[in-house]
């Protein structure tokens, strides 16, 4: 089967710029994008398919369509991936877990991870706070002391960091990173740096609802990502993270290397060049491997694969 690959969805952000453009060699993307959904179904956005049998179809069609290219479809796509390339800092945020997602009508929360595919000297994260419950973080809040509330994790070229829904986080400007998400639709902005919009407005903040999602125990405020890497010939497989949210694997090929067929996989092309079931690809790429398909690679290429 010829490969399905996928177009990205760009994204305008007031933190966005031309890295994500730069970095992926999309020529075709406006200036202002800080995201590009690689794959994603949300509400009536979704992927299109740009080559194989299934060209012009969407990634949601296909999804409900032809559960043969991924096993069980009776659910909701279950992830986004994304491209972030932010050129200022991004809101504070804090994503519902599921005991606060189930009554707005979603199946789960919303944990994700980043992989920093570059990193700007001193680069780091919002990463976590320093309230040890409610009243205490009110009292941060109401006398505005958000650089002693707001804890912070210092991130470099190559890592990668799990963060778990109720974490009060935030990705920083000088960085481009492939991100996994889970699909439930819910972010609550804690706070924005008091940041103007293009019409002199400040961008709207959820602060009750992500008051009543945080989460207060420290031990979720230290990264807790564990990747375990097996050699393989022509090619490194590093499994990033597995549990019942998502498995995302890197991918580091040097030589001729074959997949085994398994479950379906969202690919990534990061780095390098290469061949991939006798195809060319190279940096940006975003393809669907079904399940049950197998993939023989060559060249010198890191790609990144995510299933659910």
């Amino acid at each position: 089967m010829a490969l399905l690959r996928f177009k990205p969805i760009p994204k305008k952000t007031v933190w966005g710029g031309t890295t994500v453009r730069d970095y992926w060699h999309y020529d075709w993307m406006p200036d202002g994008v800080g995201q590009a959904w690689a794959f994603a179904v949300q509400g009536d956005e979704s992927n299109v398919c740009v080559s194989g049998e299934y060209e012009g179809k969407t990634l949601g069609e296909l999804w409900s369509e032809h559960s043969e290219l991924f096993g069980d479809t009776d659910r909701l796509f279950p992830v986004i991936v994304s491209l972030l390339g932010p050129e200022d800092d991004l809101s504070i945020q804090v994503h519902p877990d599921t005991e606060h997602a189930v009554p707005l009508g979603f199946p789960y929360g919303k944990n994700e991870c980043w992989y920093f595919l570059e990193a700007e000297p001193d680069a780091a994260i919002v990463f976590g706070h320093n309230a040890t419950d409610e009243k205490d973080l009110r009292g941060y809040i109401d006398e505005g002391r958000w650089d002693d509330l707001i804890g912070h994790l210092p991130v470099k070229r190559d890592d990668f960091v799990y963060i778990p829904a109720g974490l009060l986080h935030a990705c920083c400007k000088g960085t481009v990173v492939y991100e996994i998400q889970q699909s439930t639709d819910v972010t609550y902005r804690f706070y924005d740096y008091d940041r103007v919009q293009a019409d002199g407005s400040l961008r709207e903040l959820h602060l009750e609802p992500a008051i009543e999602t945080l989460h207060y125990d420290k031990s979720e405020m230290v990264n807790s990502a564990k990747p375990t890497t097996v050699e393989l010939p022509g090619m490194k497989r590093t499994t990033l993270v597995s549990n019942d949210s998502f498995t995302v694997e890197k991918l580091e090929v040097t030589g001729p290397a074959e997949l085994e067929a398994g479950p379906y996989e969202l690919v990534t092309v990061a780095r390098g060049a290469g061949r991939a079931n006798g195809e060319d690809i190279t940096v940006g790429d975003q393809f669907l491997l079904p399940r049950g398909e197998s993939l023989s690679l060559d060249g010198d290429v890191t790609l990144f694969m995510t299933t659910a």
